[in-house]
């Protein structure tokens, strides 16, 4: 008879630096509470997935109304190297939209 195995292995499509994201509107209010979290790896997290969602205008106005520049103004000065740059990344495609 054949028994089950689990993996220890991550599935192939999913990628373990991207946070996972709630539904509709508590999407960015979450990724807002994570930029502001003391782990590491939260933060890090949070950004890959705000880099993806700042590409659409919509969710780049929803953000300047949440307050996402003073948590990425704080993020700048990070001792993390990866967090400075994900978040010029994220400054530098929120600023080429009309609404940035």
């Amino acid at each position: 008879m054949a028994q089950p195995r689990i993996s220890a292995y991550l599935p192939p499509d999913i990628d373990p630096t991207k946070a996972a994201l709630a539904f509709g509107r508590r999407a960015l209010p979450k990724l807002n509470e994570e930029l502001q979290s003391a782990e590491l790896l939260t933060q890090q997290r949070a950004l890959m997935a705000l880099c993806d969602l700042v590409h659409d205008p919509e969710k780049v106005y929803q953000a300047i109304a949440l307050g996402f520049l003073d948590s990425l103004k704080t993020l700048l000065e990070h001792q993390d190297q990866t967090v400075r740059q994900k978040t010029t990344e994220v400054l530098s495609v929120m600023a080429s939209h009309s609404i940035g």
